[in-house]
């Protein structure tokens, strides 16, 4: 009928102003040519696309890191300190753990969550050995049993001078003489001279538990508050008198105290990826008298939130920037300090937030239309020069010939 050839006229009509917008005009197969240039242009193209559609594929895959700085406003936060150090020169029973902060926080001949292994003089595990925490380097062996005789059921001990502050006026035994002397506000050091103390086999001169060719690996972590302070592996005991932190450093007074170190692992915080930690793998040694001292390392401590990409929480954690800085302990040159490895740490004020993020599927998608269209084209034109520029050249020299 009229009106579906009317119909029929008007899908002609359209289908003609569609073919009119082919940006892809085609030629007919008996008018193309293939040549040998034009197909390693094709397969180095093809080589190219496929580059770089694997890097393309491996960056969408990789998450892409938001970082943000916050002013930190956390308080009354506590922060663990992870740590893993070798001391080849000095043997476990006379190193201990200590740390104090800027609100007078003290904690002394740190025991929990550490732990000592002893370590042969080429820096490996003795065998047949159980780990031990680091408070346990003040207990000295006890004496033979047959040193001193049982305590009489009304044995009243002397205080030394200080039975006012003692109770009952009895000290029996070594702690409540150093409790005593600590209520008048004294410092008992020569503890060789004191008969509970040599009972219980404590006493100065420890010197005979300096075991060369012995050292120590301290391991575990401590928690500190989060704010200005230090903490210290050192030989000697530790005290608070009135306050004050003292070592009391009388027993290796004609002592050569080696604090050589390698610091395996040091952490604020948990790890996460891509942290770097500065003082993973420093190592200090002594090459003689003069080398003996103090190492001390002073760290700025910057806290650190970590979002991973398929995570739903944050991680609080820290990074940090270390200097250092060693002071000698020979008389000669400027006096003797206390031997050890301290580290003494701040905190920025600032907060750094870091987080994963996916990369847009769309943009993906782009980048990859991108590439493969912009390698066809550019391929497209370096082989259509190749094939028209030496006909080209060809046409001008018969040119000039006739």
């Amino acid at each position: 009928s009229a009106r579906r050839w009317r119909r029929m006229d008007a899908w002609r009509g359209f289908a003609r102003r569609i073919k009119s917008l082919d940006a892809f005009p085609k030629t007919l197969e008996d008018v193309r040519v293939q040549t040998a240039t034009g197909g390693l242009v094709s397969l180095l193209a093809w080589c190219v696309i496929a580059v770089l559609v694997v890097y393309e594929v491996s960056s969408f895959l990789t998450p892409e890191r938001h970082v943000e700085l916050k002013v930190d406003v956390s308080r009354g936060e506590v922060m663990r300190v992870n740590l893993d150090i070798d001391f080849p020169g000095i043997n476990c029973e006379v190193l201990g753990v200590d740390a104090l902060d800027a609100t007078g926080n003290v904690q002394l001949e740190i025991q929990n969550n550490l732990y000592k292994t002893k370590l042969d003089s080429s820096g490996k595990p003795l065998r047949h050995q159980a780990s031990r925490r680091p408070a346990e380097r003040k207990r000295a062996l006890p004496p033979p049993a047959a040193s001193y005789s049982p305590l009489p059921p009304d044995y009243c001990g002397d205080c030394y001078g200080a039975a006012s502050a003692a109770k009952n006026g009895c000290c029996n035994s070594c702690d409540e003489v150093r409790a005593a002397y600590e209520a008048r506000g004294w410092i008992l050091l020569e503890l060789e001279n004191v008969e509970q103390c040599l009972r219980e086999g404590l006493h100065s001169n420890i010197t005979n538990r300096l075991r060369p060719g012995e050292g120590c690996n301290i391991k575990g972590f401590i928690e500190v508050s989060k704010v200005q302070g230090n903490f210290h592996i050192s030989p000697g005991h530790t005290f608070d008198y009135h306050g004050r932190h003292l070592h009391d450093m009388s027993a290796f007074a004609d002592a050569r105290l080696d604090v050589s170190h390698t610091i395996h692992h040091l952490s604020f915080g948990d790890s996460f990826p891509g942290v770097t930690h500065p003082l993973d793998g420093v190592s200090k040694k002594a090459r003689g008298d003069v080398d003996l001292g103090m190492y001390e390392y002073f760290i700025e401590i910057v806290p650190t939130t970590f979002k991973g990409r398929f995570s739903s929480k944050r991680l609080k954690t820290n990074q940090y920037s270390v200097t250092e800085f060693f002071r000698s302990s020979d008389p000669n040159k400027g006096g003797r300090f206390l031997p050890g490895v301290f580290f003494v740490y701040d905190l920025s004020p600032i907060l750094i937030e870091v987080e994963e993020r996916r990369r847009s599927f769309f943009h993906f998608l782009v980048q990859l239309c991108a590439i493969i269209g912009g390698v066809y084209s550019v391929s497209g034109m370096v082989d259509s020069s190749i094939y028209h520029i030496p006909r080209i050249l060809r046409k001008q020299r018969l040119n000039k010939t006739l």
